[in-house]
């Protein structure tokens, strides 16, 4: 062979690229005949979803400001493989020493950061106690917190040598605050806030100390472009209040950091990620923020709402699903909680399983060795400009409205917000989402994760002084002097509890209608809970009897699938083969002793089959509640006159199905 250079072919050079059109011809074809936007769906952001994305999808949205949309892939133009995302995994419980032994045993093992929601009867010493060997330099501390300033406090007062080293941040946010309890101190948490930012940035000049968090609102129920829009809301009154107290945008901007839920959603929850960075971006140039104050820095924590204590190993799943979205969106930290914490404190082995996901996510998949890994992908690219898009709009609504506090107040961000939870339960409850172990595939027989020894007394005081007379001065303290009379009284031994009192007492406050927690398999335990109730006062579950008919061929689908349906409610049930006879399925019915029969056949079948097997049962048990597997639309009113008490299909009720019949069977 020639050493002369060859002409280089490109691959696949043979065919012809297929066009768009040939693409939506090719499937309608397998449609047989149906039109192609029987597949498109709406997500709860309204967003439109082709089972065809192309790069003509994602030409038809212009960027929100010439060019790409900045810091769309990211706030860094270059991988940092010494720093990738920080791995804050949450610290729990309330004894010091026993805290200080689980902080150190995580951080041997890979944890970089640590979330650590600060009890609030501890005192400056309790968190020394905590944080004995850990280098506040290596170990960036996000602390979640109803008002800022008392975790501060209490740790310039424990490590005053060391403030100047602390990074990470304070999660505390006065609108989620005020949208979460519904009453607030607003304009008192702000003076603190920004004496606290003020005097931070020339003591603790790494340490954000003020969030945005719209993980609130996910947490509510709300959707992606909500989070966004209110988002965007918040940090606009935040930075308003701080200037009207004499600090700067670019003071302010980099002080900031913003708290997002993680969901199940995956592609929605990247794109949600990478277009909050370029809506910021545009939102602080607009306060005249130079680059430093326009990149965003985002903590994520994986959702509590979509969690379950049933089949809790499921939420492992969920979880690393979440954290995964969370990396290639290029979240800067990322809070996995256990999967054991709905049902318990979690123990040393949920806590490393959970660690190791984003060890694995980083050492092992990689992730930390990329750039926007998701970029280019026309899936995620269409969802960032549509989530950019919209939740800007929904900002300016919430402007128009007269700003986040005025539109909270009006109830109308609690409205939006429940619509989408009313949305997500009834989809949740017809089984059109699905949660695996919850409404969906339960594990029959499940018992509940053993409970942890309880921990011993938490410690409050570790020196015999009174924080009184410096509590008292603290009160009565103006912005000027407020943050050094408060590290006074910290030193003096004053709780967090204590120091907040000081601040915030008297204040007056703002009220709105609460936002309520969102929890979307809370309605299925209860099925369950009740369920396990009734096997302890009766020996065995509530049942229900399988009236299969005819052959397995006939029966097993719908037999199946009411297997399915009920066990969802924690009911037992009672299996038979297939009867030849009506009457032979009522006798075996009525031997069982079970409350409720589901028959199970065909449709041709059933105008033959119901009536006497209707009949059989309830001329010697009137009380059993008869339930027929299907719904043939031409036969139902003949079924109802026959006796038949429901119906269950695709798309039936679930959840309400399960509750009636539990109030039927004994509740």
């Amino acid at each position: 062979m020639s050493d002369a250079a060859q002409p280089e072919t490109p691959l696949f050079a043979e065919f012809t690229p297929p066009t768009h059109e040939a693409w939506v011809a090719a499937a309608v074809a397998s449609l047989k005949g149906k039109p192609l936007g029987k597949l498109t769906h709406l997500t709860y952001e309204g967003i439109p979803i082709a089972p065809l994305l192309d790069a003509a999808a994602t030409a038809e949205f212009p960027a929100m400001v010439p060019g790409q949309s900045p810091y769309r892939r990211g706030t860094s133009s270059e991988v940092n493989l010494s720093q990738p995302w920080l791995i804050a995994q949450p610290l729990a419980g309330s004894e010091p020493h026993q805290l200080n032994e689980q902080l150190q045993h995580d951080l041997a093992q890979g944890q970089t950061a640590v979330t650590w929601p600060i009890d609030s009867h501890f005192t400056a010493a309790a968190i020394r106690t905590v944080l004995t060997n850990v280098n506040l330099a290596d170990v960036p501390l996000f602390i979640p917190c109803q008002h800022g300033l008392p975790p501060l406090v209490a740790l310039a007062a424990a490590y005053p040598e060391d403030l100047a080293r602390l990074r990470g941040g304070l999660l505390h946010d006065p609108i989620a605050g005020l949208a979460e309890t519904g009453h607030e101190p607003l304009e008192a948490m702000y003076e603190a806030t920004a004496v606290l930012t003020r005097w931070s940035l020339e003591n603790a000049p790494h340490l954000h100390t003020v969030a945005v968090m719209p993980a609130l609102y996910r947490e509510c129920g709300g959707h992606a472009v909500q989070e966004i829009g209110l988002m965007l809301a918040t940090a606009v009154h935040h930075i308003r209040q701080f200037q009207q107290r004499g600090l700067n945008i670019n003071q302010i901007g980099p002080r900031l950091l913003v708290m997002f839920g993680l969901d199940s959603d995956f592609f929605m929850t990247i794109a949600k990620l990478r277009a909050a960075r370029s809506v910021w971006a545009q939102m602080i140039a607009a306060f005249g923020g130079d680059e430093a104050a326009q990149k965003l820095t985002i903590h994520a924590r994986t959702s509590e709402s979509n969690k379950s204590g049933l089949d809790p190993h499921v939420n492992l799943l969920r979880t690393t699903t979440e954290t995964f979205a969370a990396a290639l969106g290029g979240a800067d930290s990322i809070e996995l909680t256990p999967f054991d914490a709905p049902q318990r404190t979690p123990n040393d082995f949920s806590r490393r399983i959970a660690r190791n996901v984003q060890i694995i996510l980083q050492d092992e998949v990689n992730l930390a060795q990329l750039l926007d890994p998701a970029g280019g992908s026309y899936v995620v690219e269409y969802l960032t400009e549509e989530l950019a898009q919209r939740g800007w709009a929904w900002f300016q609504e919430i402007e128009a409205a007269g700003g986040v506090v005025a539109a909270l107040q009006a109830g109308m961000i609690q409205e939006q917000i429940g619509e989408t939870a009313v949305a997500r339960q009834t989809d949740l409850a017809t089984r059109q989402a699905i949660m695996v172990g919850t409404n969906m595939y339960p594990n029959v027989g499940e018992k509940p994760l053993p409970q942890p020894d309880p921990q011993g007394v938490p410690l409050t005081q570790t020196e015999k002084r009174d924080p009184k007379p410096a509590l008292v001065e603290l009160a009565s303290a103006g912005p000027i002097n407020q943050m050094a009379r408060a590290i006074a009284a910290a030193e003096a031994g004053a709780t967090l509890a204590q120091l907040n009192e000081a601040l915030f007492a008297g204040a007056e406050m703002v009220a709105v209608e609460q936002l309520r927690p969102f929890r979307a398999a809370a309605p299925f335990v209860q099925l369950r809970h009740w369920a396990d109730e009734y096997a302890k006062g009766q020996g065995h579950p509530p049942q229900i009897f399988l009236a299969n008919m005819g052959p397995l061929r006939q029966h097993k689908a719908r037999a199946d699938f009411t297997r399915s349906f009920f066990e969802v409610g924690g009911f037992e049930l009672i299996d038979s083969e297939g009867f030849d006879s009506p009457q032979a399925a009522a006798s075996a019915a009525l031997e069982s002793g079970a409350k409720a029969v589901v028959i199970c056949s065909t449709d041709e079948t059933y105008p033959e089959i119901v009536p006497p097997l209707v009949q059989g049962i309830k001329a010697k048990q009137p009380n059993t509640v008869i339930i027929l597997a299907g719904y043939p639309k031409d036969q139902v009113e003949a079924h109802k006159a026959t006796g038949i008490d429901a119906f269950i299909h695709l798309g039936a009720d679930c959840l309400a199905l399960n509750q009636w019949l539990q109030e039927k069977t004994g509740r």
